[in-house]
């Protein structure tokens, strides 16, 4: 298992923040974690930091249903500039929605690595990396 550089978690709910941070951190395959409420912040964050591939993170959790801007926001927004970003960040969706419907328009953005549904367990984070 590759140890990764950075990790994200785009979450507005301070209880999954916390229980995301604590499984990752248990499996011990990110040198260090970041925690974000808003979406909005993230995307300032890396077209902030796109010149410096060391400053971007490897993986970012990102949540669906958030207040001020959601994951769905994120997902169009950083389409439009991704490419342009030093290196690939993997992006996973990790949420507590079951509706297919979800995980259908996930699938369109090629970007996306994968669609995870909360709570983070053991096995799941054992694929992120």
């Amino acid at each position: 298992m590759k140890l990764l550089n950075m990790i994200f978690i785009v979450d507005d709910d301070p209880i999954h923040q916390q229980i995301a941070k604590i499984m990752i951190e248990r499996q011990a395959i990110s040198t260090g974690i970041r925690v974000f409420s808003d979406a909005q912040e993230v995307l300032d964050y890396l077209r902030d930091k796109s010149g410096d591939s060391e400053a971007l993170p490897d993986l970012i959790l990102l949540d669906l249903n958030m207040p001020v801007m959601d994951g769905w926001e994120f997902l169009e927004e950083y389409a439009l500039f991704c490419q342009q970003l030093p290196k690939q960040i993997k992006i996973f969706v990790l949420t507590s929605s079951i509706d297919e419907k979800d995980r259908e328009r996930v699938a369109g953005y090629s970007f996306v690595t994968g669609y995870l549904t909360k709570p983070l367990s053991k096995e799941i984070i054992s694929h992120l990396s």
